[in-house]
C-alpha cells in the first residue's frame, strides 16, 4: 500500500473541496504570539523575568508576542528553553516562525538537540556550542 505525503494529501484535500485557506490555517498553525502566550501562561515567572533570562528586555518580547517583529531563529530557541519547551514544541515553535527547523544534519543543531533533549538552560547549551566551536545562542547568526 503506498502512503500519502503531505503534498498527496493536500492535493486530495484541494481535489475534495477543501479550502486553501483551511488548508494554509492547518498548515501554518497558531500564530506566532498566540503559541508563545499558551507557554508564558504555564510558567510563574513574570514576563520581565522570561524576556530577561532568553536575553531580551520585556518590550522586545511583547513585540514579538504582538507580530510587530519577526524573530530570530535563536532568539526563538532562546526563548524555548526559557519556557521548557521540549523538542517538538520548539520545532513547532520554529515552524511557526518560518524559520529552519533543527536539523540532525547540522553540526551546530545537533548540540542544539541535544542540549534540548538533555532540558539544559541557555548557559549550558551555549557552553557545549562553544566547546565545539559554534555559535552560541546569543549570536546575531
Amino acid at each position: 500500500m503506498q502512503q500519502s505525503g503531505p503534498t498527496e494529501i493536500a492535493v486530495s484535500r484541494l481535489k475534495g473541496g477543501a479550502s486553501v485557506t483551511q488548508l494554509l490555517h492547518e498548515a501554518k498553525g497558531p500564530a506566532l504570539g498566540d503559541y508563545l502566550f499558551q507557554f508564558l501562561c504555564k510558567t510563574p515567572r513574570s514576563v520581565e523575568t522570561i524576556a530577561g533570562l532568553a536575553g531580551l528586555n520585556k518590550s522586545s518580547l511583547y513585540r514579538i508576542l504582538n507580530a510587530e517583529v519577526s524573530p530570530q531563529r535563536n532568539v526563538l530557541l532562546r526563548l524555548s528553553r526559557v519556557l521548557g519547551m521540549n523538542l517538538s514544541e520548539t520545532q513547532k515553535l520554529l515552524k511557526i516562525g518560518d524559520l529552519a527547523s533543527l536539523s540532525g544534519s547540522s553540526p551546530r543543531d545537533i548540540v542544539i538537540i541535544d542540549g534540548i533533549l538533555r532540558e539544559l538552560d541557555i548557559i549550558d547549551i551555549n557552553n557545549r556550542l562553544e566547546k565545539n566551536g559554534f555559535s552560541d545562542l546569543f549570536s546575531k547568526k
